[in-house]
């Protein structure tokens, strides 16, 4: 979060966000994309997308997203996640997304990975590697980001008051 949250001011600095904000604001629907570890990040991602910004959210499996005829419109915004920025099937269905005409945002902790090579836009969690197998820095940084973007939609689509929004970056802040 270090230069991402500057408590003081109110303000959310999210390049990837505020250079694309009017297609995030005006968008039908986000559809977030991930397996795994990230799957999970993006469910709670969901809730706090819906709950914050009130932009319909929907989660899938990146792998049964590939291989099941989805609905794309263009104006649907793909959120995919991962922490390698590696994973096959979530690439597969980043192509199949930006094929079809959606605005692809990546998540992804590895610069320069494939997938922050074929989004529009992203943001990098900057968790470093994992030691060990269980993948809790980059689960816990995948839901910095997803926090992020829902506070700062919320308050940027009216969603939010000044007041609730200082008190939500304050909490961030304070974990």
């Amino acid at each position: 979060m270090r230069g991402r949250l500057l408590v003081e001011e109110g303000i959310i600095k999210m390049a990837g966000i505020w250079d694309h904000q009017e297609r995030f604001l005006n968008a039908k629907r986000i559809i977030i994309v991930a397996c795994g570890t990230s799957y999970h990040a993006g469910l709670v991602g969901e809730y706090l997308i819906e709950d914050l910004a009130r932009i319909p959210v929907e989660v899938e499996y990146a792998s049964e997203f590939r291989y099941r005829n989805p609905i794309i419109k263009k104006g649907d915004i793909v959120i995919a996640i991962s922490q390698s920025g590696e994973t096959a099937d979530t690439l597969a269905a980043l192509k199949l997304a930006k094929e079809n005409g959606a605005f692809i945002y990546g998540i992804n902790n590895v610069v320069g990975s494939s997938i922050a090579r074929i989004t529009d836009a992203g943001s990098y969690t900057h968790a470093g590697p994992e030691i060990g197998v269980a993948s809790t820095k980059a689960f816990t940084a995948q839901l910095t980001i997803l926090s992020l973007i829902a506070i700062k939609l919320g308050k940027h689509n009216g969603n939010l008051s000044t007041e609730r929004f200082n008190a939500l970056i304050q909490e961030l802040q304070d974990i």
